[in-house]
């Protein structure tokens, strides 16, 4: 029994997880990854360290330390002396005193050498042989007056010849004259003995009856339609245009309108027929005209007893049976 125990502690799990924590602290943190991956066989597909590419840039780069923040150098401060400050202002003013002394335009000069950089921000020196600047190419003008250059009297060009110097083509016949195609007489049994006797066209048939339209109930029982009410002309007076008052007798005509609204008291409307006009404005003011004409048959009419608000006025166009001037009072039913 105590020998089954015995090998039981010996081959259990305690024996590897010492032996792993034993190894991770031999090899670090790093190594504690590495071995459980091989101890658990993820590095199986892992890329051979002696023919995977950049093994070598990756071993120096996990070589060297972290980089600290801290250790990066400030940016330099670039910055003119009092000195370089007034240098620069005397320049300024004798540049504008120059160029105010030739009338606005800068007097031609040295060119100024460009200003010196500090020795913290210069680049380095370039090293090999100077470049020497190709020299521009020269490229011969003619002045404005000056003639071009004469052009050689003889040219080098040939005639080309021709092998075959085409003929006038011979003339062709005209083609045949064409024949239209006869029109197909129509079948006899198609047309009325009738059209192929005469050779006319046939009379126009008969116009057909419509019957006459049938009222539906709903309709025939609504009660007939009530038509406008029909005015009954009482009496004609004329007024010839421009007239401001009645005659004497006027009164005495009026006398049967009054007597008929008497018995039925009814609306009165008097119409006045107004002169044609030629223009728009001209026909306005003929309306006007033949209203105001209107109401004075309308003030006799009140002043005889008969109430304002039965009385209708209105002007209305000349017509061959109601001429120009003519007044008609109707009475409403």
């Amino acid at each position: 029994m105590a020998s089954q125990d015995t090998r039981h502690c010996r081959g259990g799990p305690a024996v590897w997880l010492l032996g792993l924590l034993l190894a991770a602290g031999l090899t670090g943190c790093n190594g504690i990854i590495e071995t459980y991956r091989s101890v658990s066989g993820s590095n199986v597909n892992d890329p051979d360290p002696a023919t995977a590419p950049f093994t070598e840039n990756l071993d120096k780069a996990e070589a060297r330390p972290f980089p600290n923040l801290a250790t990066v150098p400030s940016i330099p401060t670039v910055g003119s002396t009092a000195a370089e400050r007034q240098k620069l202002a005397e320049n300024l003013t004798g540049a504008r005193t120059s160029v105010e002394a030739n009338g606005g335009t800068a007097a031609p000069g040295p060119v100024p050498p460009p200003p010196d950089v500090p020795s913290s921000i210069a680049a380095p020196a370039a090293v090999g042989p100077p470049i020497t600047p190709k020299p521009p190419t020269q490229v011969a003008r003619r002045g404005m007056d000056e003639p071009p250059p004469p052009l050689p009297q003889n040219t080098t060009m040939e005639t080309p010849t021709i092998a075959a110097v085409p003929g006038v083509e011979a003339p062709r016949p005209a083609p045949p004259q064409g024949h239209p195609q006869a029109i197909p007489r129509p079948d006899t049994g198609v047309l009325p003995p009738a059209a192929m006797q005469s050779a006319n066209p046939q009379p126009a048939p008969p116009v057909a009856v419509l019957p006459p339209p049938q009222v539906s109930p709903q309709v025939a029982a609504l009660p007939p339609p009530k038509l406008p009410p029909v005015p009954t002309t009482v009496t004609s007076v004329d007024l010839p245009p421009g007239t401001t008052g009645l005659p004497a007798d006027m009164r005495t005509r009026l006398a049967d309108v009054v007597a008929q609204y008497n018995d039925k008291p009814r609306t009165v409307r008097v119409v006045s027929y107004a002169v044609p006009g030629t223009g728009g404005a001209e026909q306005l003011n003929n309306f006007r005209a033949a209203l105001d004409r209107a109401q004075l048959i309308a003030k006799a009419l009140g002043e005889a007893g008969i109430p304002a608000n039965k009385i209708q006025t209105e002007a209305s166009p000349a017509m061959p049976s109601a001429p120009t001037g003519r007044i008609d009072i109707q009475l409403l039913p």
